[in-house]
């Protein structure tokens, strides 16, 4: 990473954005950038913008734009012409679609002929189709209405009649294609499949299947038969070879699907070797498990494929709509295939009937991830074939959403990434790559980037050359050079190891110092070698590095090793010697002052230079530290007598009830009040007054002990439970322990004590 000996080139215009399409020319050196509102021509020998060979503006007139704005269209955004297909005719003319403000339009280039692009380009620019050309025809993948709802696969451009996949069928459900490839099965001449070249589809689409699920997402692989002109009878103008099968990526201990693919790469080594084409895929998922956006790189083989889509079929009921494995008979010649027969045309109807209801096949292609990556998202993938000194590698290049080249190859069955390289400044998702034989063309929303394949003099050691596992390199005794430029057999697969010379770093005694070790490969171990004296004076720091403490009149050798693959590596090699400190004496006390020596001290990289090592002491930093405690217990203390102060309140009153009553003077010798309040005489019957049970907790509080042995002891008061309380009725009882009233009733009795 950053390595200095990376040289990329980019490629910017102002005022051009969009860069939604690459075509590699690598017949006339010519690499075809479509873009918004530009199609532009770069060489290949330079791409840089002085090099720009020709800039072709195909812009929307402003009454197109209008009407695209009336639609309900964004007119900063939506309104403008998004090229999304380029492809080359032939020698001298290139077929491009253009998304023309939601009008999409075709254009034969160099001769400026445009034709209608429905069914060919999408409407929407950030809708996801894909197009290729095999034989003058073209095949897309993409929708053919303005609201996006009617997906297709459509065939056009030849003398013949078009042909499209059938909508009230329902065989395409809402898909998003990444993808697409041509496999010439008919090759080498005289197989007997004749002529069945097949086009395959790669997208992903809501799984109608899983009907236990809610929105649940499924990756597929589709094909069609290049020899398909439709039925005669039956699905006239429509496909009859269609089938499609699950793609599933899936973990291999819990079995997580990574069910949404992002991205395909069709690797086959030469046309005529098809039976060897390997599918290398991008996928995510649309659940989280552990760490979110992550990602999985996955394979297929065309055994795997061909397996599937020779295998049992599934059946829809359009009635429920639930799907079954279909275990009968099936219909000869074979549903799916052209081969047997000289035309589609004279497909029996009882074939062409079938596959109208049995187009998805039951055996799922399944794969365990090459390549899993947390918190990565991957958006696009290349895959380069290279023969190395010994074998032939496949070598991974994956782009990521924020602008990052991933480099990854197979070792004994391991997944390396053996580097990464930041490609764009503001961390734009990676949208495009095309693969040359010595360079890649990577694009992003607004840049376009070369970057070349190998970067064999950044690896400056023989170790570090071999243990990088790059196929594109290999040591030749001096230098780590490009296998593909240098002379063969003359490589080095075994290494000398050289001893470093021990560098001398001098500290006083019983200071520490950090020994920095740097590995420079990831799968490296990092493993530190010292003598049995060292004792537990040392300590791994958190960067990987060796603290040590230095010893009086010691000195101790501290070796850092790379180990990888039984491969070891001297990193760094310290030899650490501790100076004693002197002491002096005064002759007014033993007071003790360290002299540190002047002598000069070795200053590792990246340190400042300084004559003495000073001890840090904390007692400032302690000090602020109790001032800020005992300021917070005090705010604290503040804070809860401010929020308690109601209840304190309270209960201070409470406990001055008993000492306000002690300090009323008592009249000694008054008169006892023996007559009843309305003045009338007391009656003899005894009282019945029952309205006052509570007064017995006010005569506690009001009254001192030494007066009154027991509120018990008094008499009660009393009322009939038969007739409301009157006044006339109403009597005081005088206690004989305690002549003081209990009762007041009235304003006008001012002695007496409710």
């Amino acid at each position: 990473i950053d390595a200095k000996e990376r040289t990329t080139r980019s490629f910017s215009v102002s005022g051009v954005f969009n860069f939604t399409s690459l075509l590699l020319s690598s017949e006339n050196g010519m690499l075809y950038v479509g873009a918004r509102e530009s199609l532009l021509a770069l060489s290949l020998s330079d791409i840089s913008a002085a090099k720009l060979q020709r800039k072709l503006a195909w812009k929307t007139p402003e009454r197109k734009r209008e009407e695209c704005s009336f639609k309900g269209k964004d007119l900063q955004t939506d309104c403008f012409n998004y090229i999304k297909i380029l492809l080359r005719m032939n020698s001298t003319h290139l077929y491009v679609c253009g998304t023309y403000a939601f009008s999409p339009i075709c254009a034969y280039i160099v001769s400026i002929v445009t034709e209608d692009g429905r069914s060919r380009c999408p409407f929407n620019p950030e809708y996801k189709s894909t197009a290729i050309m095999a034989d003058g025809e073209l095949y897309t993948g993409t929708v053919s209405n303005f609201q996006g709802n009617e997906p297709i696969i459509y065939k056009s451009l030849s003398q013949g009649t078009a042909l499209k996949t059938e909508n009230s069928l329902n065989w395409l459900q809402d898909p998003a294609f990444v993808g697409s490839a041509y496999i010439q099965e008919s090759l080498p001449k005289g197989n007997p499949v004749g002529d069945d070249d097949k086009i395959y589809f790669f997208f992903s689409e809501a799984g109608k299947e899983f009907d236990f699920f809610d929105n649940t997402i499924v990756s597929r692989i589709a094909r069609v038969c290049k020899g398909d002109v439709g039925g005669e009878r039956v699905l006239q103008k429509k496909w009859t070879t269609f089938l499609k099968a699950q793609l599933l990526c899936s973990l291999p201990d819990d079995g997580f699907p990574f069910n949404i693919i992002q991205d395909m790469f069709v690797l086959t080594p030469s046309p005529e070797d098809w039976k060897n084409t390997v599918f290398y895929g991008v996928f995510t998922s649309q659940w989280y498990k552990g760490a979110s956006g992550s990602s999985a790189v996955c394979s297929f083989t065309m055994d795997q494929v061909e397996k599937a889509f020779n295998g049992r079929y599934r059946e829809v009921n359009r009635e429920t709509q639930q799907w079954y494995t279909y275990n009968h008979p099936v219909p000869e010649p074979r549903p799916g295939a052209v081969s047997g027969i000289s035309s589609s045309l004279l497909m029996p109807d009882k074939v062409l009937n079938f596959v109208k209801d049995h187009f998805l096949m039951d055996s799922v292609i399944r794969s365990q991830p090459l390549l899993l990556k947390r918190n990565v998202r991957y958006t696009q993938i290349a895959v380069h074939r290279v023969q190395a000194a010994k074998k032939v590698y496949n070598v991974l290049f994956i782009g990521t959403d924020d602008g990052r080249l991933h480099k990854a190859i197979n070792v004994n069955k391991k997944m390396h990434i053996i580097e990464e390289m930041v490609l764009f400044r503001d961390s734009q998702p990676v949208q495009h790559i095309e693969l040359d034989t010595e360079k890649l063309y990577v694009s992003s929303f607004s840049e376009l980037v070369e970057v070349s394949v190998a970067n064999c003099t950044n690896y400056q050691s023989c170790g570090e050359c071999i243990l990088s596992r790059d196929p594109y390199c290999a040591w030749n005794g001096k230098q780590c050079v490009d296998v593909r430029r240098a002379t063969p057999n003359k490589y080095v697969s075994r290494c000398t190891i050289f001893i470093l010379a021990a560098k001398v770093i001098i500290i006083p005694a019983n200071t520490f110092k950090v020994l920095p070790c740097k590995l420079r490969s990831n799968l490296a171990e990092r493993k530190w070698e010292f003598g049995e004296s060292a004792g537990h004076f040392h300590y791994p720091s958190p960067e990987g590095g060796l603290v040590v403490v230095a010893q009086a009149d010691k000195q101790e050798t501290y070796e850092c090793w790379s180990v990888e693959e039984g491969f070891r590596q001297l990193l760094a090699n310290y030899c650490v010697r501790g100076e004693a400190k002197e002491e002096s004496t005064t002759l007014t006390g033993r007071s003790r002052t360290p002299q540190i020596s002047q002598e000069e001290i070795i200053i590792l990289p990246g340190e400042a230079r300084s004559p003495q090592i000073n001890t840090k002491t904390y007692w400032n930093e302690l000090i602020v530290v109790c001032a800020l405690l005992v300021f917070s217990l005090v705010v604290f203390s503040l804070f809860v007598v401010y929020r308690n102060r109601d209840h304190m309140k309270s209960m201070l009153k409470e406990g001055e009830c008993p000492n306000m009553q002690q300090k009323k003077p008592r009249i000694v010798g008054k008169p006892a009040e023996n007559l009843p309040l309305n003045g009338n005489t007391v009656t003899t019957s005894a009282s019945d007054h029952k309205g006052y049970q509570t007064l017995n907790d006010n005569y506690i509080c009001s009254t001192p002990p030494h007066e009154c042995s027991s509120p018990d002891n008094s008499k009660s008061f009393s009322e009939s439970e038969k007739r409301p309380l009157n006044l006339r009725e109403s009597h005081v009882e005088i206690s004989p322990t305690c002549p003081r009233p209990r009762v007041r009733l009235g304003s006008e009795i001012k002695d007496s004590i409710v």
